[in-house]
Parts: structure tokens; sequence; C-alpha cells
């Protein structure tokens, strides 16, 4: 995935993110979660119980958005 490149799609619940990015006809899913660090938010691929959820349904949504392509 070069800089510059937009993500096919992109779902957000909570702090949990699913980014799809497509290269031709393949997709791929990036999980991450962001939190607060002092005044700085960064993005981490641990998630805490209460985060599971979460990325079940942003899961589900890219599944969707991948399968409807």
């Amino acid at each position: 995935m070069a800089q510059g490149n937009k993500p096919a799609g992109k779902f957000r619940v909570g702090f949990v993110t699913a980014t799809i990015w497509q290269n031709d006809s393949h997709f791929n899913v990036k999980l991450t979660k962001s939190y607060k660090d002092g005044d700085e938010w960064k993005d981490t691929d641990q998630l805490g119980h209460g985060d599971i959820m979460n990325a079940v349904l942003v899961l589900k949504r890219a599944e969707q958005f991948i399968s409807e392509q």
C-alpha cells in the first residue's frame, strides 16, 4: 500500500476502525484501535475486552462491503 493511496472503505465503532485496502481485485483489512497518549492520538493493534464487540461490528461491515464489490 503506497502512501497517498486512499482506502477503499473505512468503518469505525467506538475507538475501533477497520480500514479496507484494495490491490486490483484483492482486499486487505487493517484493524486498529485509537487511544490518546497525553495530547496525541495513536493507533494500536491491541484490543481490550471492551473493544471486542466493536471489532466484531466493524469486521462484519468490512466483510459486507467487500462481498458487495
